[in-house]
């Protein structure tokens, strides 16, 4: 048995991949601690992985965002918090979230690898934006700038790469150290089961479902799909991610809204997914065929993965201001289009089943087994 220690921040969907993992490598008999903010605790805790505090929690207000971010990347106050808890814990693997680059600069002996819970090549770019800005600030307090992502990120022993590579455009030459390992589902089990929400078959079935991140989803967006898709002949299930209350919805006639929802229970069923370009959701979506309408918001990655969605053909992509007029424009292009749906099915055949969680245990495995990387 191995002891593993992953370093992570509350950052939305960074979150579900590190803990499917984590989650995978204590089925497979290994020690597995995360740490993080107190907000993670209670569901770092519910997949039965220990927890150490370290960071601070997200801010309530949107506005906010950009200076959290800035903080996430270039802290100067936790970097004798994480050495002291590396020393007290004594890993065998250290696993550090690819946005946090002042741990990933600190020098440490223990095997380590990067885990980007993206599309590496799509997101690279604008995250380096981030950095930059951080440096912007790190230079007037007078500290040293922190290296380039790509830079950082190739110089582990490893660069975990949780998206499948025939939706990315990597990075040329790919890093030596990159492993792409698919996939990675949350292993955070919330929600009702799907045939309570589902209702009786027939007209086609829109899943509305944004960000569990409460600085980008919020009661607006998703009435404004409840509105695009009332009058249509279709049915729709809609999710809060636990970002507000039910109660502030005017929920139509043809929709269930309930606070969280079991994807791989509905995607199978569903006809168009109308989502914030989240990787998870979208990559989720098209694994199990299904075209969508991409909403990005405020997510790095956000913007980029749903220009690849467009750029592919496999939905389309509207303005986070979107009007219920865009929306419903978009669904009912995509379900009168049968061309989306096809080339949906042709990325679900190129995906095939390959457990992504599984995948990313077997590769930290190996980097504990072979010589460190220089």
């Amino acid at each position: 048995m191995a002891k593993f220690v992953f370093v992570s921040w509350d950052g939305g969907g960074n979150v579900a991949v590190a803990l499917g993992i984590g989650a995978a490598l204590l089925g497979r008999g290994h020690s597995v601690t995360v740490l993080g903010p107190a907000s993670l605790r209670g569901s770092i805790r519910s997949v039965g992985l220990g927890h150490r505090e370290l960071g601070a929690p997200p801010p309530l207000e949107p506005a906010s965002r950009s200076q959290y971010l800035v903080e996430v990347v270039g802290s100067t106050v936790m970097r004798e918090d994480l050495c002291q808890l590396v020393e007290e814990l004594d890993p065998d693997g250290l696993v550090i979230d690819c946005n946090l680059a002042w741990a990933l600069e600190l020098p440490v002996s223990v095997p380590t690898a990067v885990l980007v819970h993206t599309a590496l090549g799509l997101y690279l770019p604008v995250w380096q934006q981030v950095i930059d800005a951080a440096n912007e600030r790190r230079t007037a307090g007078g500290l040293p700038p922190l290296r380039p992502a790509a830079e950082t990120w190739r110089s582990r022993d490893l660069l975990l790469v949780a998206s499948v590579r025939h939706f990315d455009r990597p990075p040329e030459p790919l890093p030596r150290n990159a492993a792409y390992v698919g996939l990675v589902k949350s292993p955070l089990r919330r929600g009702a089961p799907a045939t309570s929400v589902l209702g009786p078959p027939g007209q086609p079935l829109v899943l509305v479902s944004y960000s569990t991140d409460r600085l980008q989803n919020h009661a607006e967006r998703v009435q404004a799909a409840l509105d695009a898709l009332a009058e249509l002949p279709v049915r729709v299930i809609a999710s809060t991610s636990g970002a507000f209350g039910i109660q502030q919805l005017s929920v139509p006639a043809n929709a269930t809204v309930v606070e969280y929802v079991p994807h791989d229970q509905v995607l199978p069923g569903a006809a168009v997914v109308v989502a914030h370009a989240g990787h998870g959701t979208t990559i989720a979506a098209l694994c199990q065929g299904v075209p969508l309408v991409c909403v990005p918001g405020l997510g790095r990655d956000q913007v980029p993965i749903a220009g690849r969605v467009a750029e592919l053909g496999l939905g389309i992509t509207v303005a986070d201001e979107a009007t219920p007029a865009d929306i419903r424009t978009a669904v009912t292009t995509i379900l009168a289009d049968s061309s989306y749906r096809r080339r949906a099915q042709e990325f679900r055949s190129r995906c095939g089943q390959s457990p992504g969680a599984r995948t990313a245990a077997e590769r930290l495995e190996a980097m504990l087994e072979r010589p460190r990387a220089r």
